[in-house]
């Protein structure tokens, strides 16, 4: 029984631990969608009609998102990283901007369903007596922090994304501007 204590504790944890950060979106003079987490990068003109949204990101998170220490430890995703940017290079603005926000929202039902899948192990917690339900609840949590960590990749990988969009628009602008100044 003290197992399964720990691991609901450890369960809830996982979920309670966040720190928020904002973010805002809005669109240019140039029509472009920009997003950006400080609010005074915003034109006042337009402050009024941008859109917030909230990230979480847990402590060991933070600590997990040190660029030296990913660098060195996960190769895998500097060469994801790298895919990614040659695969925006290709597309439009356009296209990007409906990818991430299609990938946002598979993030979003993803993060839905993690919690419901989280509720119903709670409750069946409860039900679990014998040796054999705990250990299948134990194989049932172990499945879901499985799929917690790809999650949480997930987003990092949206992350990313979002940072190499961001870097384009703006690389993307700067160059209109130097033409139009010319």
């Amino acid at each position: 029984m003290n197992l399964i204590k720990l691991i609901v504790i450890l369960i809830i944890a996982l979920f309670a631990v966040s720190a928020s950060a904002q973010f805002y979106k809005y669109v240019d003079e140039e029509g472009n969608i920009r997003f950006t987490d400080d609010i005074n990068q915003v034109p006042p003109e337009q402050r009024a009609k941008i859109q917030s949204y909230v990230e979480s990101v847990s402590d060991s998170d933070a600590e997990e998102n040190n660029p030296q220490k990913e660098e060195s430890q996960n190769p895998q995703l500097q060469e994801n990283s790298a895919n990614l940017t040659d695969e925006s290079e290709q597309e439009s603005l356009e296209e990007a901007r409906k990818r991430l926000v299609s990938l946002k929202e598979e993030i979003d039902n993803e993060y839905k369903e993690l919690v419901k899948e989280k509720e119903k192990l709670s409750k069946e917690k409860e039900k679990a007596v014998s040796r054999i339900q705990i250990m299948e609840y134990n194989k049932k949590v172990d499945q879901l922090n499985q799929r917690v960590n790809a999650y949480q990749q997930k987003g990092k990988d949206y992350e990313a994304q979002i940072e190499a969009y961001n870097a384009r628009v703006t690389k993307e602008n700067a160059t209109r501007k130097k033409d139009n100044n010319e």
